[in-house]
């Protein structure tokens, strides 16, 4: 029996943990079956309730442009991870490095971000249940009651601010009063399983419930190393979820949610795609990339053992006060610690010219902690609303970061003049796998921190019942940096001394490479050659450069929104975006902070957007048709420059640019068997005005002069100028005491992508199309059980998804190839 309010708060915390673990089978059973709507309902997506605008509201209601998403749709649709998502969302890109877990989301070709103590910031921010988190990758899209992607600058609703705009997971929260859950189970190729499932319990009537939800999935990868036989780009991850909805009073809601994700895989099997005639390694990369190219992309072979490896952790509450009919305060605080380690053989082949090996045993590449707060008054009185708050973020790493990263061992040290390539019979001789010697960089401390703070406001007003003003602003102050250190690894050098034994060089020439180089200062090197001295300090005596900055901006939005009848919403909004500066540590490092690329400046970006919603009835058919159309304006975007120093791509500023696009969704339901939906985009982005800056020749750090280029009038990377996608689901009849039955299609295409700002070849992506397939039958003879047999790219196409574009800068590129073909069985039980 479960206990009444009145009881409940006379009780002491032990007498409820009691009753939590009371809840008898007959409780359970009280509850009727979840309720199950036709797909035809769940299309229309009437009832999803959004907080694009930090209130529940119908999708509809908002007067911006955005993509809505139910679990369920999201299940029929097959989407797993973001690059799922881009499929079926207008202007959204989702790219990655070589590291394929590594995703980065691109709107209306703003996104791309920095990294933790450089400063810049992601030009999209993902959301779980309104605070700002990571929500890429594998783990995240199960049990949600929706999945919003918000387009445009966001900032003055919202803690962090956007100039590309905002995906929002909003995780499913506990019921008050009602047993109820589900059981998923997927089974497919690839050695393919996965499940995930959900309980929600109530406690305390009307006073307090949990719901417990987790997920995993499993399976092998899809291309090979023909050398190893290991399987790059399985999956192998599961993530935990509890949340608890306490409502102590009328006016007291608070929902606290924690959230665990762990990821332990075998990272990208990346592909050599290209190799520049005349680059340092080209002949010994030729003849790899002939057997690549002869094997196609889902073979590879790799000399480092690649992996992917993270454990993210997130607790939060939100809590509301509702202290009248019309006032609200909110305070939401959250604490997240991310850990992850990865190893990505850069080169993509079996020799070991750009390697990362990971972190140190026990280490990691990333240890961030991170704490956000933020507190918001609304007030509402039907014609005036206003919400206005405060945002902090502060982050940092809490133990030393590593990393262990392996190149070419050069004939006289790192200093030395160019890399040693041994003859086929000293590599017998030596007992060496390949042309080349690696060499271990060190990096056994680094650290790095950043902080945003922000005030913020928005006010609502009804000029007439009809026409709503909004008007609002936002400013950020940010500050960011952060320390490392490296050394050579003395064991690398030791094959000095088996040179010098077989003749190769002197036993004195070793002893001075050895005596050089073990334990060299990395940092400090370059900078003694750069002054025209002599590199002496060793390791642990390495001195630890610094890198910080500070950057802050304003935010703003003004609209104008008006209801021509119940069905139609039409409006117009400009925005002004602010992206935080940053800074290039590797230029401070080698150029010092007065070079004008050590600095980056804040990234500005204006736009203006006008759309208009509307749901359509012709007797029994209903539509709906929501279009938008858009200008945005840039001001110092940035920008990855590819002309790098001493093997790092640096951040810089594009002085001008522009995008102009439309986004449509279209849905039609001529019948109550046949719904039949379609996204468009078209986004034309271009810089106006982008000029780099030139880079001097640096001999400490290997780097050839790099002159300035005008690439004014070329095409923004990771942004297809066409996007959209077709879904057809078309209902079989049968007995209405049988269930549901319906098969379905959707197929996705986008347009070319731009990958490198430089021409260079395969500086692009073609356009690629992908086909999935579905048969579902739902409340199988009128049980809870639901089945499904699925196919996903079931035409097989071969398409990129990641871009290492460095072609020109280091002689060579690779990528990671799309999910092949695959197939499975899906059933789930709801209760």
């Amino acid at each position: 029996m479960r206990i009444s309010r009145n009881l409940y708060l006379s009780l002491s915390a032990c007498a409820a943990a009691i009753a939590i673990a009371g809840i008898s089978p007959a409780a359970a059973q009280e509850a009727a079956p979840q309720s199950q709507p036709t797909a035809a309902e769940d299309e229309g997506n009437d009832d999803i309730v959004v907080t694009a605008r930090r209130s529940d509201e119908r999708a509809q209601d908002v007067p911006i442009s955005l993509t809505v998403l139910s679990q369920d749709t999201i299940r029929a649709k097959g989407i797993n991870s973001a690059t799922d998502l881009q499929n079926f969302t207008p202007s959204l890109t989702v790219m990655g490095d070589v590291r394929r877990n590594q995703e980065t989301y691109t709107i209306r070709g703003l996104g791309g971000s920095g990294g933790a103590g450089t400063g810049s910031g992601p030009g999209v921010v993902g959301y779980f249940a309104e605070v700002p988190t990571i929500a890429s990758g594998p783990g995240n899209f199960y049990d949600l009651a929706s999945l919003q992607v918000l387009k445009g600058p966001q900032g003055t609703l919202f803690g962090r601010n956007t100039t590309g705009g905002a995906v929002l997971l909003e995780p499913t929260r506990p019921k008050m009063n009602v047993v109820e859950g589900y059981a998923d189970l997927t089974i497919g190729n690839y050695n393919r399983r996965g499940g995930q499932g959900a309980l929600n319990i109530p406690i305390v009537d009307d006073v307090l419930a949990i719901r417990v939800a987790g997920q995993f999935d499993k399976r092998d990868g899809y291309v090979r190393d023909v050398v190893t036989g290991v399987d790059y780009l399985n999956r192998n991850n599961f993530s935990l979820r509890f949340g608890m909805q306490f409502n102590p009073s009328d006016s007291i809601s608070s929902y606290t949610a924690v959230n665990y994700i762990d990821v332990d895989e075998h990272g990208g099997g990346s592909i050599l795609l290209s190799v520049r005639p005349g680059s340092t390694y080209a002949p010994l990369l030729q003849p790899y990339l002939a057997q690549q190219e002869a094997r196609g992309p889902r073979e590879t072979a790799l000399s480092t053992p690649t992996f992917e490896k993270a454990k993210t952790f997130l607790a939060l509450n939100n809590t509301e006060f509702r202290l009248s009919d019309t006032l609200t305060f909110t305070n939401i605080f959250s604490y997240a610690r991310t850990r992850s380690t990865a190893a990505t053989d850069r080169d993509s082949t079996p020799l070991p010219i750009a390697d990362l090996l990971g972190a140190f045993p026990g280490s990691y590449n990333n240890n961030l902690r991170t704490i956000t707060e933020e507190v918001r008054i609304h007030y509402d009185d039907g014609r005036f609303s206003v919400q206005a708050g405060g945002f902090f973020l502060t982050e940092k790493s809490l133990e030393p970061l590593t990393f262990l990263t392996r190149n070419p061992l050069q004939a006289g040290g790192i200093l030395g003049g160019g890399p040693i390539i041994l003859p086929p019979a000293l590599q017998t001789a030596l007992g060496v796998n390949g042309p080349l010697l690696p060499a271990i960089n060190v990096q056994p401390d680094a650290s790095v921190y950043g902080q945003s703070r922000a005030l913020y406001g928005q006010v609502q007003y009804k000029l007439t019942p009809n026409l709503t003003a909004t008007a609002g602003f936002r400013w950020t102050w940010d500050k960011f940096g952060g320390t490392i250190t490296s050394y050579q690894d003395p064991a690398s050098y030791q094959v000095f001394n088996q040179l010098a034994a077989l003749g190769v060089v002197t036993p004195a020439q070793a002893a001075q490479v050895i005596g050089l180089n073990a334990d060299l200062c990395v940092y400090d090197a370059f900078k003694a050659v750069a002054a025209g001295g002599f590199p002496t300090l060793k390791y642990p005596n390495c001195t630890k450069p610094s890198f910080n900055g500070r950057s802050d901006g304003p935010t703003w939005q003004l609209g104008l929104d008006w209801r021509a009848d119940s069905n139609t919403l039409i409006y117009a909004v400009s925005r002004r975006g602010y992206k935080s500066g940053a800074n290039n540590p590797i230029v401070t490092l080698f150029l010092g902070d007065s070079y004008p690329l050590a600095a980056v400046r804040p990234e500005k970006v204006t736009d203006f957007e006008i759309g208009v919603k509307r749901d359509w009835t012709f007797g029994d058919v209903r539509a709906r048709t929501n279009i938008a159309a858009f200008y945005t304006a840039f001001d110092d975007v940035q920008v990855i420059q590819r002309a790098a120093i001493a093997g790092a791509d640096i951040l810089a500023n594009a002085q001008k640019a522009r995008v102009v696009g439309v986004e449509a969704e279209f849905l039609v339901m001529p019948s109550k068997w046949v719904t039949l939906g379609a996204t468009y985009s078209y986004n034309d982005a271009q810089y106006l005005d982008y000029t780099t800056i030139a880079i001097p020749a640096i001999p400490s750090a290997l780097t050839a002069a790099q002159p300035s280029r005008d690439l004014s009038s070329t095409p923004f990377t990771f942004v297809a100028k066409h996007k959209f996608s077709l879904d057809a689901r078309v209902g079989i009849p049968i007995a209405e005491s049988a269930g549901d039955l319906s098969v379905r299609a959707t197929y996705s295409w986008q347009s070319r992508q731009r990958v490198a700002s430089d021409p260079q070849p395969l500086d692009t992506i073609a356009p690629y199309g992908l086909l999935n397939l579905r048969v579902e039958w739902n409340g199988m003879f009128g049980s809870s059980l639901d089945a499904a047999v699925f196919g996903t790219n079931v035409l097989d196409k071969e398409y990129r998804v990641t871009a290492n574009t460095g072609y020109n800068n280091s002689g060579f590129a690779n990528s990671i190839y799309g999910e092949p073909a695959q197939y499975g069985v899906q059933l789930r039980y709801r209760f």
